[in-house]
């Protein structure tokens, strides 16, 4: 009898650890290393009742003007979800001192935003809870374009001043030259 309830208690428990582990919390990091101009994607796949919270990282080596849209994918039959996620919130997050810090968080789908984003370390955590019978799917893109430094912008303001004085300067000579008869 000792055996019997001994092997029906590790059953249970397995069980138990089964089911239990079908519903935790998840987490998954997408690392996009130092990235320059352009564009780059992400697509992710959660379970049915899994509740997440996964990061798109990346490093900016110069000033840089990113936007970025996410979106999670939802499908229904007659009332049924068949793909969804609940709870869809992303946030834009840089490294400073003391750890990551928030600089927006938006909960609506789809998610964009387009930030002016200084050189350094950062990332977009992604979280919600896969509701759909095959789960839920999210995707993402990151357009990064690269903006002039200040000596850029001096050098660029410099050389219009120099065409200005040139136009200025022969529109100046054609009003003084005595018309020929």
């Amino acid at each position: 009898m000792k055996k019997q309830t001994l092997a029906t208690w590790m059953k249970l428990t397995g069980l138990l650890l089964i089911l239990g582990t079908a519903g935790m919390a998840n987490a998954k990091t997408i690392e996009l290393g130092t990235i320059g101009s352009g564009n780059y994607s992400f697509t992710e796949v959660v379970t049915f009742g899994q509740s997440f919270t996964n990061y798109v990282g990346f490093t900016l080596d110069a000033p840089s003007d990113v936007t970025s849209f996410v979106k999670s994918f939802d499908m229904s039959i007659l009332s049924f979800d068949l793909l969804g996620i609940d709870n869809f919130s992303v946030t834009l997050q840089s490294l400073g001192q003391s750890g990551f810090q928030t600089l927006s968080s938006i909960s609506s789908n789809p998610v964009s935003f387009d930030d002016f984003l200084a050189p350094g370390q950062y990332r977009v955590a992604i979280s919600g809870i896969g509701s759909g019978l095959f789960g839920g799917l999210y995707s993402g893109s990151l357009q990064v374009a690269a903006v002039p430094e200040a000596d850029v912008w001096i050098m660029l303001l410099i050389g219009f001043a120099a065409v200005l004085y040139q136009l200025r300067r022969n529109q100046r000579t054609l009003e003084h030259e005595p018309v020929a008869a």
